[in-house]
């Protein structure tokens, strides 16, 4: 039995130290036509010379560091940068894919003005100085009207930071980014309300030297973000065991040691029976938490009801894997982690889960050790000198710049100014909610009711409200209040076919944008430079808010005449130029073990928290009146005929951004909706066959179906971002079913994000 064990162990590894290399022989795959296009005979040439230029990418929210071939003006290739420390050099497909969105053939090209009805996509070309000194003056025209609180301002991309400043000048407090209300906000928030410290978008997490993961969904394999694939890679090879717990075997659960098909929105019950074992059978790190840890014995007296037993009938876990797990992470601790998934929008209270997830990593004693959770170093360039903003809720940081809401987040103003509609960082609304990035859904709803106040403008750059929320009638109504909505983007989608003005900005790989930094073990600056001119009449955002800047009065928020003088005057600040980013594309502080593990070290971990400690009984809930966030919600769970709904990530697609790229969709045109054989048996569904999906509000439509073992009996899931109707999206249009009809649109009781995960739909065949 140990032999056979071993032998499967070897084979794993082997897999996963090839995994990355698997695209060259992935050419098998393609169909015949694809391999005679690849493979196309020619003349003999002798290949011109090309240039390179620096970038880092845009193709999903890692932003791995790009080199990016161009040749006769165009660029034609893309590598990575050795040297950038979030991919060391490894670009995935849809990094590749890249190319296609500058090439492809139904991007944005030319401003436009609608001329029938939003949404039905009539259109007049302009040209940009009409464009722009009609935005500014229906922008102007509604703050005369309305106050400059009536414009919103909602971005999503690498590229959104000039238009948060714009809208600052303009003087409203509403602008928001979907990445808190709609992805990341309850991780975020527990993990600052626990420890103080935010793990980041590119988390902290010494992947390599872990000897544990208990994977709580997170899906690295097809979330596939390439340097914590990497990463997470060289652990399981270097020997880690891998616990992975989801209602779905996914492509993360086959390369681990043990899948645990646990009930949908129930992770929250299965953690606290963990902590239970864990502080009832002492498995805790008892030094650490003598030093690091206030409140255990009051989350003891809390936890005692929450027992393994107690567990199993809410999760279907049984009550000895539990006490198992708890045993092994123990043996394995400090080098272990629980890892949180990245999309913590799901139950009615994912604070409860997500800080679940930050005490028990506390308890392990992880902090500022190897194979846990490391401090990064920051490469601080300071932000340009910018007057104030003329509204109530930034304050400004120690560099300067744009906004920093650090220290004083939007609470309530004494001196009755307006206050951020959705409530986000407000007293009395959603106080834990970032209030620099909003909450998205709640600034929709806003819109829809114009409530608090009137809303009657929007910009947006990039994103689409209809995919990356969950109520379409919601966002429809809100669109349709507007007096006036400009949108910026490179691509169309159903959201910019109700502009009133389109702005077609030029892609990533045409452009220069606001410089790069990031905390890693190293820390970096990074440059994104064009690596070719803009094939088309299209402008860089900052280059279409300096020019809006100029025609509404506030230029002196927009200081440069470029956007290369602006990364000049920051890297100089930094004492750096631009000229020493461009020789590889990167600056970085070199890694520093005494810095990144003090606790290895002889050093102290350090934790901004109002007592300075590890808070197991967060302060900043007490004083609210949250400190019922740790208790376990019941979740709502399927009658007979019902699925629990769940969607997720594939490796090929990010969100609802790429499904219209004709390199990506040729790999996956469309979802499926995965359900497990004995379902499908009882509902007569065999494998391909179309069947029709829907919830108690009568939402859904048509898909085929994937009959799989690899899902729970009680739940359906499928892939996010496809059933597009733009028909601009010549090549997504029609394919595939929005998982954004069917998920839930609540809110998360503390914080104020959606809940996705709570609705349940009925399947019948076609």
């Amino acid at each position: 039995m140990q032999e056979s064990n071993q032998s499967g162990k070897a084979s794993r590894r082997a897999f996963l130290k090839s995994m990355m290399g698997t695209a060259v022989a992935s050419t098998a795959a393609l169909s015949l036509d694809a391999q005679a296009r690849i493979h196309a005979p020619h003349e003999l040439e002798t290949l011109k010379d090309y240039e390179e230029h620096w970038g880092f990418c845009d193709m999903c929210y890692w932003r791995c560091g790009l080199k990016v071939r161009s040749r006769d003006g165009k660029a034609f290739k893309i590598d990575g940068n050795p040297e950038h420390p979030l991919n060391r050099g490894v670009v995935c497909g849809k990094g590749n894919s890249g190319i296609q969105v500058a090439f492809a053939p139904n991007r944005l090209k030319q401003p436009m003005e609608r001329t029938g009805a939003r949404g039905d996509n009539k259109w007049r070309p302009m040209p940009w100085d009409e464009a722009l000194d009609k935005v500014a003056h229906e922008l102007n025209k509604v703050k005369e009207k309305y106050g400059p609180q009536a414009l919103v301002m909602i971005g999503h991309g690498t590229w959104e930071k000039p238009y948060h400043r714009l809208a600052h000048a303009f003087g409203t407090p509403n602008t928001t980014s979907p990445v808190f209300g709609l992805c990341c906000g309850p991780r975020g928030v527990a993990n600052m309300l626990v420890a103080g410290r935010e793990l980041g978008g590119n988390e902290t997490l010494d992947l390599e030297n872990c000897k544990y993961f208990l994977m709580m969904g997170r899906n690295v394999t097809e979330s596939l973000h390439n340097g914590e694939t990497l990463g997470w890679i060289d652990g399981v090879a270097n020997g880690a065991k891998v616990t992975y717990v989801d209602p779905r075997y996914t492509i993360t659960a086959s390369k681990a040691d043990e899948w645990l098909s646990i009930r949908p929105l129930t992770d929250h019950a299965f953690l606290l029976a963990l902590i239970h074992v864990v502080i009832k059978g002492g498995l805790y790190d008892t030094q650490f938490v003598a030093e690091y840890v206030t409140g255990l014995d009051e989350l003891a007296a809390k936890v005692e009801q929450y027992t393994p037993e107690w567990q199993e009938e809410i999760t279907t876990i049984p009550a000895d894997t539990v006490r198992r797990i708890a045993l092994e992470m123990a043996q394995k601790a400090p080098a272990v982690l629980v890892y949180s998934p990245r999309r913590l929008t799901r139950s009615s209270n994912d604070l409860g889960t997500g800080m679940s997830i930050s005490i028990l990593n506390s308890l392990f004693g992880v902090w500022d050790r190897n194979g846990g959770i490391f401090t990064p170093q920051t490469f601080k360039i300071p932000e340009i000198t910018l007057p104030e903003f003329p509204h109530a809720h930034v304050t400004r940081g120690e560099t300067g710049g744009d906004f920093d809401f650090a220290q004083k987040p939007f609470a309530t103003d004494a001196e009755g100014k307006i206050q951020r509609a959705d409530g986000a960082g407000v007293v009395g609304r959603w106080p834990l909610a970032n209030a620099q990035y909003g909450l998205t859904n709640e600034m929709w709803r806003a819109m829809a009711e114009q409530d608090p106040y009137p809303l009657k403008a929007l910009l947006t750059a990039g994103g689409n409200g209809f995919s990356n929320s969950t109520d379409y009638d919601t966002i429809r109504k809100a669109l349709l209040n507007m007096d006036f909505y400009v949108a910026a983007d490179v691509i169309p989608n159903e959201m910019n076919s109700y502009a009133d003005i389109l702005l077609p900005e030029a892609s990533y790989l045409e452009r220069y944008d606001d410089l790069q930094t990031g905390g890693m073990q190293e820390g970096f600056v990074a440059l994104r430079e064009p690596a070719m001119q803009p094939l088309h009449d299209t402008k860089g955002s900052w280059d279409i808010c300096k020019a809006l800047s100029q025609r509404m009065g506030l230029e002196a928020w927009f200081p440069h005449d470029s956007i290369e003088a602006l990364l000049e005057d920051r890297l100089k600040k930094a004492g750096l130029s631009l000229a020493e980013l461009k020789e590889k594309g990167v600056i970085k502080i070199p890694a520093d073990p005494k810095i990144n593990f003090p606790r290895e070290h002889g050093g102290k971990s350090v934790f901004p928290t109002p007592s300075g400690k590890i808070e197991l009984i967060p302060s900043q809930l007490q004083a609210l009146g949250m400190a019922d966030a740790i208790e376990w919600a019941e979740q709502p769970r399927p009658k007979d005929g019902e699925f629990h709904f769940t969607f997720g990530r594939v490796g090929f697609h990010t969100h609802a951004r790429t499904q219209d790229n004709i390199w990506l969709n040729y790999f996956m045109p469309e979802n499926l909706l995965w359900i497990h054989p004995d379902a499908a048996v009882k509902l007569g569904i065999s494998d391909g066959e179309t069947v029709e999906v829907k919830d108690a509000k009568g939402r859904g439509g048509k898909i085929a179906a994937k009959v799989t073992p690899r899902i729970r009996p009680d739940t359906v899931f499928t892939v996010h971002g496809f059933g597009h109707w733009d028909t601009r999206m010549t090549t997504a249009v029609g394919k595939g079913l929005s998982d954004s009809l069917l998920a839930s649109d609540t809110r998360e009781k503390h914080i104020g994000s959606i809940s996705m995960g709570m609705n349940m739909v009925t399947v019948t065949k076609v």
